[in-house]
């Protein structure tokens, strides 16, 4: 096999991603954008001692798993990139990822659930932000093509809000309208960055957009904007005037017009959604992978730990159930948004505290009776300061909830080396139409530790 070879390819497997693989005398070679079970013609772009990669050609022999994808930017943007399946096959595919990143990663064998599929696995998304650029002179808009920041011009995207589009769209003629300069991130010149639209389940919107710098004439296009949209309930700058890939200035928020927070809606409680607040970013499923944890709860008697609990939406919801429920978070505006929710929903059992969780949860140690504690982690997954802490709290029940397999793969090889044992994993398609699902584990103590 060399370089530009032409070859016919049989595919057998997926990596994580949902690339396809074939082999050739035993040695892999990915092809992107292919499916188990069929037969394809490729051109070797890649070689190392361990794989190959293959541009696809061809499809000699089609798999009836194949999506006859509706999205006309699928092969040039790199949002969706497992679009080609279609909603079954990406459904078994997420299933198996799991299951093999938890033999991979952790050696690890447990029962794992069929993934909860969406409801509406078209547009889902409750968030987005989209990066402006320029072509032959006119302000273009979209997402960004697979590893670079070269921008897929779109009028459309199939899984973000139907509106979101037609706002973005009058948003580009009002900067074109009152001249301002987009920004172009090789020179650190121009104003206009980025848009970001946050929808809640009343479908009203809240608008942010990312500048280098604030002048009238921007606060002038967004009153515009503002008038034109009903649904706009909230108008936001952020100023970010520093060089970097970073897209917001987590100091440089400004509340221009209506109001300044969404309310979103979860098992009847409400949640102030503040610009840079972390909500998931598909509102049905979020709700369904909540009330699987609550399954978890006894009605009443549990003390639960919430670490990671941003502004509370799963700290609040276990406080339904539960006797009393602690939130963990390091973001101080995030505490106090979580503090505000709890007013908001009239909430006693709950009680937030700022700081690091492996540095605060061990000031919570002479708490009696805590039986349970959930984790939602960054990607990154836990600090094993923190791991180490809970083990020696010797607490019953663990509820893990992940967005990203691998990790949660390592950490629970870490919980069960110590004395927890993983009873189940339950996938949820919170990301339909990529390779990303979120991962709900229950871990039980079946040896106490001494601390």
């Amino acid at each position: 096999m060399q370089l530009n070879d032409i070859l016919e390819l049989n595919i057998i497997a997926y990596d994580h991603e949902g690339i396809g693989i074939a082999k050739i005398d035993g040695f892999p070679v990915f092809v992107p954008g292919t499916l188990i079970g069929e037969i394809v013609k490729g051109k070797i772009c890649y070689i190392s001692k361990n794989l190959a990669k293959a541009d696809l050609l061809e499809i000699i022999k089609k798999s009836c798993n194949r999506n006859q994808n509706p999205c006309k930017y699928e092969t040039s943007c790199g949002g969706c990139n497992i679009f080609h399946m279609n909603y079954e096959e990406q459904l078994r595919f997420k299933k198996q990822m799991v299951i093999d990143t938890l033999y991979k990663v952790g050696k690890i064998k447990t029962e794992v659930l069929d993934v909860r599929p969406n409801p509406n696995p078209l547009h889902y998304r409750n968030k987005i932000i989209v990066p402006f650029g320029t072509k032959d002179g006119k302000i273009i808009s979209g997402f960004y093509e697979a590893k670079s920041h070269n921008i897929v011009v779109q009028d459309e995207c199939l899984i973000e809000h139907k509106d979101a589009r037609l706002i973005i769209s009058y948003l580009k003629q009002m900067l074109e309208k009152y001249k301002v300069s987009i920004y172009d991130e090789s020179k650190h010149e121009g104003i206009a960055r980025n848009v970001m639209l946050r929808v809640n389940d009343r479908n009203e919107f809240m608008l942010i957009l990312i500048v280098k710098e604030n002048n009238r004439i921007i606060k002038s296009l967004l009153k515009d904007v503002f008038d034109e949209f009903e649904q706009i309930k909230s108008i936001y700058l952020n100023i970010n005037d520093k060089k970097t890939n970073v897209i917001l200035n987590k100091d440089g928020f400004r509340h221009l017009y209506g109001t300044k927070t969404l309310i979103e809606t979860l098992n009847g409680l409400k949640f102030e959604v503040h610009p840079n607040s972390f909500l998931q970013v598909n509102h049905e499923q979020s709700l369904a992978l909540y009330n699987e944890a609550l399954k978890y709860v006894k009605d009443g008697s549990d003390v639960i730990i919430d670490a990671y609990c941003g502004i509370g939406t799963i700290t609040l919801n276990l406080a339904l159930k539960a006797k009393e429920v602690y939130g963990i978070e390091v973001v101080e505006e995030a505490v106090k948004n979580a503090n505000q929710n709890k007013a908001l929903n009239n909430i006693a059992n709950a009680h937030f505290i700022c700081g690091k969780c492996e540095e605060e949860i061990i000031k919570l140690k002479h708490l009696k009776n805590v039986n349970t504690i959930v984790f939602d982690p960054p990607r990154k997954g836990c600090d094993q300061k923190f791991l180490n802490t809970v083990i020696s709290m010797n607490i019953d029940n663990i509820i893990y909830i992940s967005c990203l397999t691998s990790t949660f793969a390592r950490d629970a090889a870490y919980l069960i080396a110590h004395g927890y044992e993983l009873v189940r994993v339950h996938p949820f398609d919170l990301f339909s139409q990529t390779s990303h699902t979120e991962n709900l584990g229950y871990f039980r103590k079946v040896k106490s530790i001494k601390s």
